[in-house]
């Protein structure tokens, strides 16, 4: 509500009939924004005014009149059409911005939704990562168990690589060919000495051939555990291989997802800018019309002082300061006849806006209209029946279906007559003080009669009784009648100016409740991801738990198992060398006595031997401790795992001191 609004709102009060105190004073004055017939008599020794109640018999002809005046601005004219077309400019781009508001609030609500999609992606894919990460790990240690394994076998199979046979049986059966074809003779020199170095090349490798033998069970068995490995990693693959597959998969969704978010992202951007660009045009409206309202109210400036000052005045007599608001309204007074005395231009206005602004009153009780008076002679003559009439004529029912003006004219009549009747049943015991019709409202009301020089009432100094009107003219004073008429008793209280909002509030406040509904829903969401995201992480936690134990046991496992194997297979393999070692010596020795027992009676088998014992000599490698140890520590696997046992506890050992000392 503006200025001006509260002004005449408050100088438009509903008013109660003063009751003069002991003092004087009146402590309820009626609103003095009204024209001077509303002003009350106060006692004054040095006025010269008369009462203007000339029909009030008994009234104290010493009572006079004591008014308190102060000039009245008429309202400046205003010219509201630019106000009105900035305030159309700025309600279009008050619209044009809730369009990109409302746009934009959706964009922004679709990159949440595929943000919020995305980050779902990303936890399906932090899902699978445990699994993954604990099969691809698995898979890995069982092909590097499965090259151990091959590697064995082919260090056993290179054994075979350069020998003529696979055992000591199909050796002993070529040695027999070769040293028959020998014997059968027939052979030249040249072909028996061939003959005889492949005898030497075929004894120099028994030793080969029987470590072949020896390592031939350790080759099946570890051909069979590599198959085992093989399948279990070809099973372990293929589940491998369906995780990644989704794996995969979710990856592909989760990169469509981020190109549309980058998408999204741009456009938001660009309807950011637009916002910003539509924003400083509402901007710009809304200071250029602030600067026309700005420039209409310095023009009503003097008109608004003039309100204020009729209040302060008001107030002043209110509180029983007539002399002070007296005083304040002679200043008032002088100042604005100096101006309007000296300043021509303000002068023309001021009597133009006056001429403009003034309204009489249009009433039925003007002088030449005698149905009031008549009346009130009825009553005059205090029959009982007149009064009755009277009722009976102020309740005469309207017309049948009365319209427009007739119907209000004819209601105004009802209403008049029966507050007429109603204060002639009164006006006998009543003050005549109470007979003072207050204002209806400013001095702008089209109802009101204004004057440039409004009259403040005072306290009244006496009460007087009311007489009968007299009769004798030929028609009352329109005035005398309205003051035998009693209004209501209305309880005056404070106004309380309504709370109107304007569309840009309502706007506003729209705005806000959709801010703080969208700020409540994006808390909800972010506590609703902060559980998900909570949640997902205990189970991954858990599943990452369980893996770790299920792997330790399985490691656990194998190291039992294979500890069992290792023992088993030394143990197997000291047995087949202790066996095979027997086997040798039982067959070298009875392959030495055949051959002695050959050597007896062919000579050939002598040359034969001369040449096994040559070649083996030349065979013999050299006495050497150390490199028969080194030879016995290569062949010793199990030493092998211990030593790497304690390397890697070492190197453990060493990480964890540097990890305590950092």
């Amino acid at each position: 509500m503006s200025e001006d609004a509260v002004l005449e709102q408050r100088e438009r009060k509903p008013r109660r009939n003063a009751v003069p105190e002991p003092n004087g004073h009146v402590p309820e004055v009626p609103d003095f924004a009204a024209a001077e017939d509303f002003a009350a008599d106060v006692p004054a020794g040095d006025s010269t005014d008369v009462p203007e109640h000339e029909d009030v018999e008994g009234q104290d002809t010493n009572t006079i009149t004591n008014k308190i005046y102060f000039v009245r601005i008429p309202r400046p004219p205003m010219n509201d059409d630019l106000v009105k077309k900035l305030s159309a400019q700025f309600n279009e781009h008050v619209k044009k911005v809730k369009g990109v508001n409302a746009k934009l609030a959706a964009k922004r609500e679709e990159l949440r939704e595929l943000r919020r999609q995305l980050n779902v992606g990303k936890s399906v894919k932090d899902g699978y990562q445990p699994e993954y990460d604990e099969k691809s790990n698995r898979l890995q240690s069982l092909r590097n168990v499965r090259n151990n394994y091959q590697q064995k076998i082919g260090l056993i199979r290179d054994i075979l690589r350069g020998l003529s046979c696979k055992s000591e049986q199909e050796l002993d059966a070529k040695l027999k060919a070769l040293e028959d074809e020998i014997k059968l003779g027939g052979l030249t020199l040249r072909e028996e000495k061939q003959k005889v170095h492949e005898i030497n090349k075929l004894m120099s490798q028994r030793t080969q051939i029987r470590d072949y033998q020896n390592q031939e069970a350790s080759r099946e068995e570890l051909e069979a555990e590599n198959s085992k490995v093989k399948a279990v990693i070809a099973e372990l693959e293929a589940e491998f291989s369906i995780l990644k597959c989704e794996r995969d998969q979710t990856q592909v969704v989760m990169k469509e997802i981020y190109t549309k978010v980058k998408a999204c992202e741009a456009e938001v951007k660009d309807m950011e800018d637009e916002q910003k660009e539509v924003v400083n045009a509402k901007n710009d409206a809304l200071a250029a019309l602030e600067k026309a309202r700005a420039e209409v109210d310095d023009s009503k400036l003097d008109y608004r002082e003039n309100r204020s000052f009729s209040l302060k005045v008001r107030d002043l007599v209110t509180a029983g300061q007539v002399d002070e608001a007296r005083a304040l309204c002679t200043a008032q007074i002088d100042a604005a006849v100096a101006k309007i005395a000296s300043d021509v231009g303000y002068r023309k206005e001021y009597y133009s806006l006056w001429a403009q602004q003034r309204k009489y009153a249009v009433s039925e009780l003007l002088p030449d209209s005698t149905t009031v008076v008549k009346e009130l002679k009825a009553v005059d003559q205090g029959k009982a029946g007149g009064k009755g009439k009277a009722d009976l004529k102020g309740a005469k029912a309207p017309p049948p279906v009365p319209q427009g003006v007739e119907k209000a004219r004819q209601l105004i009549e009802k209403l008049m007559a029966e507050a007429q009747v109603e204060a002639s049943r009164r006006a006998a015991g009543r003050p005549a003080g109470d007979d003072v019709e207050p204002s209806s409202g400013d001095a702008d009301d089209e109802h009101d009669l204004p004057s440039p020089i409004v009259t403040v009432q005072a306290a009244p100094a006496s009460i007087v009784e009311a007489g009968r009107p007299k009769s004798t003219a030929t028609s009352a004073r329109p005035a005398d009648v309205l003051k035998l008429v009693e209004l209501p008793k209305i309880i005056d209280e404070d106004f309380v100016p309504p709370v109107i909002k304007t569309e840009e509030e309502r706007a506003a406040a729209k705005a806000a409740q959709d801010k703080e509904r969208q700020r409540e829903e994006q808390i909800r969401k972010a506590q609703e991801a902060e559980a998900r995201k909570k949640k997902l992480a205990e189970v991954k936690e858990k599943k990452r738990k369980e893996a770790e134990a299920k792997r330790k046991a399985d490691e656990e496992v194998r190291k039992a198992e294979a500890a069992v194997k290792e023992a088993e297979r030394a143990k197997q393999l000291a047995e087949e060398r202790a066996a095979a070692e027997a086997k040798r010596k039982a067959a070298e020795a009875a392959a030495k006595a055949a051959a002695e027992a050959k050597a007896s009676y062919n000579p050939a088998a002598k040359v034969i031997a001369k040449s096994q014992v040559t070649v083996a000599a030349k065979a013999k490698p050299p006495s050497n401790d150390l490199l028969r140890y080194w030879k016995a520590f290569k062949k010793n696997t199990s030493m092998h795992y211990w030593i790497l046992a304690a390397i890697l506890v070492v190197i453990m050992l060493s990480l964890v001191i540097m990890a305590l000392r950092s």
